[in-house]
């Protein structure tokens, strides 16, 4: 059975949320998400996706969600993560962790503001109007840059921690050109020839907020402009189990999710269903793992800041923890030959329930340990 995982958009808050989901299906159903057959990635996605194919283990992931020390735990460091050894991580570079910027101003006097409005505008609309036009030429490019923000130390981050080599596990990342207006999947057979780091930074190119990403002729903006999930490409890839991780949709199953913090969601969880519907009429399996109430209100409406990430990572462990006691679950996963089942007491201490960071508040461990963010990371799937 061939494994599909699909890593949808959402800003640093999707990306916590991801490693918290991601961790709960390895530790909990023993579904290991860097072995998937694939991988989907679109923005927020594109980089978990990035990191899980390049060696970063979900420990590592986990730790860095969390920060360093109390203050770390704070601030919600997670922004883009840090392989072991880069250079970027060490102290000599005078670039601490918790400090990196992923919003630095790309202009620098007000007739450079104004000239970045212009350009901003101009590939918002495109994006928004998605047909066929010549491209802008490169003078005007230059004089008009479309982006108000840089990713800064994060471009850097992403340059020197990701191979330039794409991995030889299939790895698909989502963007936009917005000079045929058509979607591009980086990785694919037949898609042009990209780095890693640069293709990734096309996935996260969010119009008129960091500037386009160039590739030949194209030029490619943040692929949730499609779709914030692009789940039917798991099905182009011949995937017979999808696993979905949809930060920015909302779980439907939750007779309480219809709130005020979701009405921004409708437009990505209808394009969701939709893809969902195509994919189980093609004969896939599909097992979707979204916000629930709780998480959607603690997820708010800034999905690109840096606070309170921690508190987004445990709750998502705990809901996909649920998620997986699950007939449907259950029966799924165990055809594609791994045990969702519950960890033995033995193997994990059963505790109360705990606050988690001061930024964070209570997190429910009723019945079960929940995540281990608490009495240290494990060296390995407790299992």
């Amino acid at each position: 059975m061939k494994v599909g995982l699909v890593l949808g958009a959402g800003g640093t808050v999707g990306m916590a949320y991801h490693v918290g989901v991601l961790r709960a299906l390895r530790d909990e159903a023993g579904l290991d998400p860097a072995r998937a057959d694939l991988i989907i990635g679109t923005s927020a996605g594109s980089v978990i996706g990035a990191y899980l194919r390049s060696g970063l283990a979900l420990e590592e992931m986990w730790e860095q969600t969390f920060g360093d020390g109390d203050a770390g735990r704070q601030a919600g460091v997670l922004a883009v993560p840090v392989l072991p050894g880069s250079p970027l991580a060490s102290a000599e570079n005078g670039v601490s962790r918790d400090k990196l910027q992923i919003f630095a101003p790309a202009f620098h006097s007000p007739l450079d503001l104004i000239a970045h409005l212009l350009g901003s505008a101009f590939v918002l609309a495109r994006s928004a109007v998605r047909v066929p036009l010549p491209s802008m030429p490169r003078f005007l490019r230059h004089a008009f840059p479309g982006g108000m923000f840089s990713l800064g130390e994060g471009r850097q981050r992403l340059e020197h921690d990701l191979p330039a080599a794409w991995p030889e596990q299939p790895l698909w990342l989502c963007a936009v050109d917005i000079v045929s207006g058509q979607r591009l999947v980086l990785g694919r057979e037949g898609s042009p020839p990209a780095t890693l780091s640069r293709a990734v930074m096309a996935s996260c190119a969010i119009p008129g907020v960091y500037p386009p990403v160039s590739l030949g002729k194209k030029v490619l903006v943040d692929g949730g402009v499609h779709s914030s999930t692009n789940l039917d490409l798991a099905v182009a890839g011949g995937c017979d189990l999808i696993i979905g991780v949809a930060p920015m949709a909302f779980d439907t199953e939750d007779r309480n999710i219809f709130s005020p913090a979701n009405l921004f969601r409708r437009p990505p969880a209808v394009t969701l269903a939709h893809e969902v519907a195509m994919a189980r009429q093609n004969g896939a399996t599909v097992l979707l793992l979204r916000p629930n109430r709780a998480e959607v209100e603690k997820h708010g409406f800034n999905l690109m800041r840096r606070e309170g990430l921690d508190g987004i990572a445990t709750r998502a462990y705990e809901a996909t923890a649920d998620k997986l006691e699950s007939h449907r679950f259950r029966e799924a996963l165990e055809a594609a030959g791994t045990t969702a089942r519950s960890i033995e007491p033995a193997e994990r201490e059963v505790t109360p329930a705990r606050v988690v960071g001061t930024a964070t508040g209570a997190v429910a461990g009723v019945g079960r340990a929940g995540p281990p963010e608490a009495e240290g990371l494990p060296s390995a799937s407790r299992r």
